[in-house]
């Protein structure tokens, strides 16, 4: 939910399909790859997937973690006093946070009004992070032009939901990652093997950082 998505942001794909259903034409003068920052919340597997993903076409990446830790691949910002600071300087936001306490809701008005003029919203790890509310608010007024939602907090999404209908979000059904009954089984069975013995297991929860 990173590398393909924010070419699509970068190249204001969601803003010419809003056109093309209003039969609007107007093209966008798109800046080099180097001018867009981009911002990724969490670097855990997906987060560091992609960052991995994002750094051959340029764009300068940024990153918001729990806690301050050295990054080559770009800037980092820790805590919820790095918050302001990175959404400051990123054009597109690219959620793969875990959804914990700390992190539920953490994209709210007040978010969107930190982020530059006419950012752009990805999000791929849980609906909970999102204020759908403030988000549609925040599109409506021009303060983000775009988002790219895959995850949502009651899924499928209702028919009714206004996220469906809004010219300028694109919804998946949480399609970003797929797990297969085949993989997930072999997973299983290497953990029962660990589990018996005595080995760490692999995909374990912590139950006091709920992730």
């Amino acid at each position: 939910m990173g590398g393909d998505n924010v070419l699509r942001h970068h190249r204001q794909m969601p803003v010419y399909a809003e056109q093309q259903a209003r039969a609007y034409w107007k093209r966008y003068d798109i800046p080099p790859a180097g001018d867009r920052r981009v911002g990724i919340m969490g670097l855990g597997e997906l987060g560091r997937a992609a960052a991995a993903a994002l750094r051959p076409f340029g764009f300068p990446l940024t990153a918001w973690v729990r806690h301050d830790r050295p990054w080559a691949k770009g800037e980092i910002f820790a805590g919820r006093e790095g918050l302001g600071p990175f959404l400051a300087r990123a054009d597109i936001v690219v959620c793969l946070l875990p959804l914990t306490a700390e992190t539920c809701g953490v994209l709210d008005a007040r978010a969107f009004a930190r982020m530059p003029q006419g950012a752009s919203v990805i999000n791929g790890a849980r609906g909970g992070h999102v204020v759908a509310a403030d988000l549609i608010s925040a599109l409506d007024s021009g303060q983000i032009s775009a988002a790219t939602l895959d995850v949502f907090t009651t899924e499928p999404l209702p028919a009714h939901d206004p996220l469906w209908r809004h010219p300028r979000v694109t919804v998946t059904p949480h399609a970003a990652a797929v797990t297969l009954a085949d993989t997930a089984a072999h997973v299983i069975a290497a953990n029962i093997r660990r589990c018996r013995a005595g080995e760490p297991m692999v995909g374990v929860v912590d139950a006091a950082r709920q992730y």
